[in-house]
């Protein structure tokens, strides 16, 4: 009876390749959607931080061209006098 309810020996191998295949397959999923996580959250950061530093740019021009204009206005009403 104990004969019956163990698989015969030369299944045994073709069973056991056949979930190391599955055991593999789903590692590899796991890995690739560890390494897409990745990538989108390094994708995330380096436009994070191109986005603050436009805004930090795009703000220090504007208070230059603010300077500027103030230095212009100031010079014209000097010389007017």
């Amino acid at each position: 009876m104990t004969e019956e309810s163990t698989p015969p020996e030369s299944e045994t191998p073709a069973v056991d390749a056949a979930q190391q295949q599955r055991d593999f397959i789903k590692a590899r999923g796991r890995r690739n959607v560890m390494i897409a996580l990745s990538l989108v959250a390094f994708m995330v950061l380096v436009f994070s931080i191109t986005a603050i530093r436009l805004t930090q740019n795009v703000s220090a021009r504007q208070d230059a061209i603010a300077a500027e204009e103030e230095a212009v206005s100031g010079d014209e009403a000097t010389s007017e006098e």
